[in-house]
């Protein structure tokens, strides 16, 4: 037990003497995890609003009615109308300061009354795809009702320009154009009322609400930094072995194990204070219930242990150093893409997903994610826990077992 300590101590303090290290570790996942984070917070900014620039050069009723039906009630919520001149309008919209701009010209109203030919013009925003096609496709439907009102209540208009209205008209008048125009109104209803398509709104069932997307990366980082802790601190059985101590060790009856249980206990440490660190920032930055910090800090750290372990195992196959540090890089980039570092599992369709589960951190990761979107602590099954226990302990024990066999004599 006291050789455990010794080693155990002797590790630690010479880990520690490359702190550099362990902030690269820590580093490389935080970078990664605040950008993807600042990416979805981002586009997680609310109901996008448009502008539309209106040039109004007829300045009359009609083309202020058309100006205003942009602004009404939802689609109000969608698009913020600004009148403009002319030459404002042309250069906002082709720098991008708007979403489109439109064209009253002068004579609008009388060009719609006379039913003349008359052209709104209206330019978009080519960076912009969703809030232009809305506003063209309300365009449309304005000329579409205007289009029906002329054929409709044609007769009347005209009626009205005719008149001589530069007096109050006479109640004869204004009785007959408004007889006339209910009289159309009540020809046309029976096609319009009630509508051909009845349209039923039906309330969708009660779902669960969904973890927050930056919250399932989370997992995939921490586990990240586990990783490359575990790749890096396995290499330190190859700077023993350069150094002479496990030829010596070889020599001691029992040493070895002990050697291999004071290496997993002091990378259990560091495994804890990185699991610790990142589980921090993850917990106060999503609001976690600061309950599960426990239970998951335990079941990383303990995970960290095994992936260890089997870096080290994998390390002691080869020839030389450069080789196992090489091969061991090279096999770490996968496990990253297949555990969900990069795509969280839980974001993933269900066949790809059941892949990445079966990869060690892909385990890891997804009780991982359970454990933080569950409802309380503690909520890995203990078969769970047994298979996490089982892989570090065998690792650890084929550490122990590769020593003894050659790795620690040559």
């Amino acid at each position: 037990m006291r050789f455990v300590s010794a080693s155990v101590k002797k590790d630690l303090a010479r880990w520690w003497q490359d702190s550099t290290a362990i902030l690269i570790w820590l580093g490389i996942p935080f970078l990664i995890g605040g950008l993807i984070t600042s990416m979805i917070a981002g586009q997680n900014g609310g109901t996008p609003t448009g502008v539309l620039l209106i040039a109004d050069q007829d300045d009359s009723v009609l083309s202020g009615l058309v100006a205003g039906a942009y602004a009404q009630d939802q689609l109000g919520e969608l698009i913020s109308v600004e009148q403009v001149t002319l030459d404002e309008g042309e250069k906002r919209i082709a720098s991008g300061d708007a979403s489109g701009f439109l064209t009253i010209p002068a004579g609008f109203q009388d060009a719609f009354l006379n039913e003349s030919p008359v052209t709104l013009t209206l330019k978009t925003n080519p960076s912009q795809i969703i809030l232009p096609g809305i506003i063209q496709d309300v365009t449309e439907i304005l000329l579409d009702l205007g289009f029906y009102a002329q054929q409709l209540l044609g007769d009347e208009i005209a009626r009205i320009q005719s008149a001589d209205l530069n007096d109050q008209p006479d109640d004869v008048f204004v009785s007959g154009i408004a007889v006339d125009i209910q009289n159309k109104l009540q020809s046309v209803a029976p096609k319009l009322f009630p509508p051909i398509i009845d349209i039923e709104i039906v309330e969708p069932p009660p779902t669960e609400a969904q973890p927050d997307m930056a919250l399932l990366f989370l997992p995939g980082v921490i586990l990240m930094a586990i990783l490359f802790s575990a790749n890096g601190l396995a290499a330190d059985y190859w700077l023993e072995r350069d150094t002479g101590t496990l030829r010596r060790l070889v020599s001691a009856p029992g040493m070895l194990s002990s050697f291999v249980a004071g290496k997993a206990i002091a990378a259990l440490v560091i495994m804890g204070l990185i699991a610790g660190i990142t589980l921090s920032v993850g917990f106060a930055y999503h609001g976690v219930s600061w309950t599960k910090f426990t239970s998951s800090l335990i079941w990383v750290s303990f995970a960290g242990v095994g992936f260890f372990a089997w870096f080290a195992a994998l390390q002691m196959l080869f020839s030389n150093r450069r080789t196992a540090s090489l091969v061991s890089s090279i096999f770490l980039f996968p496990l990253l893409m297949a555990g969900g570092s990069f795509f969280p599992l839980a974001a993933l369709p269900e066949w790809i997903a059941a892949i990445g589960r079966l990869s060690p951190n892909g385990f890891v990761a997804d009780k991982l994610t359970n454990e933080l979107t569950a409802a309380s602590a503690w909520s890995i099954d203990s078969y769970y826990w047994f298979i996490m226990f089982a892989m570090t302990i065998s690792g650890l024990a084929i550490c122990s077992w590769r020593l003894k066999t050659g790795f620690a004599r040559r």
